[in-house]
């Protein structure tokens, strides 16, 4: 009972460094995501209206009464923390650190469940302290769990999903008969929360491709395989009658996504497979000394390998159930995220790093131990300590950095306010969808809406540019450092909309320089002065 609660209590600290680190300075850092502003107003519009859609999207094929460009349950999850408290930029970061506090919890309980508690808690510990990837303008601390849960998107909803499915589908394994109804409902429940990883993003139905491969291993049978299908068709049924609903604006909405899912072209999914280390790329950053300051990395690279080659060969030679519960998923998962995931973003990963982590974190204990029995290898001991509190120190040294931050980094709602200062209530504004968190209260509109409807690749009979803009018909137009560079790489576009908005008497009004979110130009209707 005293080890238990010792368990308890180093888990529960764990928990509160990850919630203390997490909140701080959290509407401070990072600097807001693109992304951001543009899920939390499909969050927002079902929170107030009930309509999963967004109005910075009117008129481009239905998207302010049903959204299709990215999966609802991330948007659902906003909603309900919006109709409790409000809309604002802590309400919706506070989501991903909340499902990065189950995820961390889900994580210590599936270690504590296959190898003991103290594999559960040193894989928490490694989630929250080894550096894996590169400094970017959105991943401050490197400590890639740390960064991504800081963001409002989807990314940290989907491992939550695909722990529980693992957990439930460990449940029902318990029992030697699938056929017995209490398993099958388990298997049941396993391939619900597989469907409900896949809501949250699409590859989070990978769990079920992982849960499924599993059951054949361990000899499940047809009724377990079939009671984890119909889990995971369930939620998907209402999703699809949704789609089903408008699925000419569901094709006309993912029409842009084509490229990745190029199918049945056999070079897309080789080009995916040599493209993968794209995703893996930011883990040491540019060249320099300072890659000999990397332990977290380092270790990451030796340790994983023979982590997962003693697992394999445990699970393949001595029929080690345990050891493939996570043996399949921590590698099928990125072997289908590099066959099938066209778009090579370093977030997918904290889907995966669970799993990575829990394996690294077995690996170091079971030789800690074997270490232990040995008195001719008890300097392996002292090696793993130090390796350990390298770890620690880079981690630890890279969480005081981001205390430091916030001194250089403008708040996004100091920023946004000097923006909105400068339009009238009741202004239709066009912008990037970045600045809408902010400028809610406003008819704001944003700029992917005309450049699509005037895009060939987008609509099959596209409107001029000319025509799209004035549809959007804004009193404000916002041009920042993202649409320049629109602009230098399209400069008949540029050279089209300048024409326009000279034509129809837009003036530049004010310039708002600033470090963080750089240079602001706002532009009105001379109507409007």
């Amino acid at each position: 009972m005293n080890r238990d609660r010792l368990h308890l209590g180093l888990l529960g600290g764990l928990l509160l460094l990850y919630w203390t680190v997490s909140v701080r300075n959290l509407t401070i850092l990072p600097p807001v995501y693109e992304d951001e502003p543009w899920q939390v107003s499909t969050g927002w519009k079902l929170a107030t209206e009930g309509v999963f859609g967004s109005d910075m999207f009117a008129g481009l094929y239905g998207m302010e009464r049903h959204y299709y460009g990215y999966m609802p349950v991330h948007p659902l999850l906003l909603a309900a923390i919006f109709r409790a408290a409000g809309l604002g930029l802590f309400q919706a970061r506070l989501e991903p650190v909340m499902m990065g506090l189950l995820t961390l919890a889900l994580t210590f309980s599936l270690g504590r469940r296959l190898f003991g508690p103290e594999v559960g808690l040193l894989a928490v510990a490694l989630l929250i302290l080894v550096r894996l990837t590169g400094l970017t303008r959105f991943q401050l601390t490197g400590i890639l769990f740390l960064d991504v849960a800081r963001i409002a998107r989807y990314d940290m909803v989907v491992p939550v999903f695909g722990l529980a499915s693992l957990h439930a589908y460990l449940s029902g394994r318990r029992s030697k008969v699938g056929a017995r109804p209490q398993a099958l409902r388990r298997f049941a429940l396993a391939g619900l929360l597989a469907g409900l990883a896949g809501l949250s993003h699409l590859y989070g139905a990978f769990w079920l491709i992982a849960l499924g491969l599993l059951a054949l291993w361990d000899g499940i049978g047809r009724r377990g395989l079939l009671a984890m299908a119909a889990g995971f068709v369930a939620p998907w049924l209402p999703y699809l009658a949704y789609v089903l609903v408008g699925l000419p604006d569901w094709i006309g909405q993912t029409r842009g996504y084509a490229p990745r899912f190029d199918l049945l072209n056999p070079r897309w999914y080789w080009r995916n497979v040599l493209l993968e280390s794209r995703r893996y790329g930011p883990g040491l950053g540019p060249a320099s000394g300072d890659y000999l300051l990397r332990p977290g990395f380092w270790s990451a690279v030796i340790a994983l390998p023979l982590s997962f080659l003693a697992l394999a060969e445990r699970a393949i030679r001595k029929n080690d159930r345990v050891a493939r519960a996570l043996v399949v998923p921590a590698l099928l998962l990125p072997a289908l995220f590099a066959l099938l995931i066209h778009l090579k973003l370093a977030n997918y990963l904290v889907t995966i790093i669970p799993l990575w982590a829990l394996a690294g974190a077995w690996g170091g204990i079971s030789l800690w131990r074997r270490a232990g029995r040995d008195r001719g290898r008890r300097w392996m001991r002292a090696v793993l300590l130090v390796v350990l509190l390298l770890i620690g120190s880079e981690g630890a040294a890279r969480i005081y950095r981001l205390r430091a931050a916030p001194g250089t980094t403008t708040p996004y709602a100091d920023f946004i306010a000097q923006v909105h200062w400068y339009i009238l209530p009741g202004s239709r504004v066009l912008g990037l969808q970045n600045y809408w968190l902010g400028l809610d209260d406003l008819d704001y509109r944003a700029w992917p809406v005309p450049l699509s409807q005037a895009n060939p690749d987008y609509r099959p009979v596209p409107l001029t540019l000319e025509e799209a803009l004035g549809n959007t018909a804004p009193d404000v137009i916002l041009i920042d450092p993202r649409m320049r560079d629109y602009f230098e790489g399209a400069p008949l576009a540029a050279q089209t909309i300048l024409d326009w908005m000279e034509n129809e008497g837009y003036v530049r009004t004010v310039v708002i320089e600033d470090p963080t979110y750089g240079r602001m130009e706002v532009y009105k209707n001379r109507s409007e002065n």
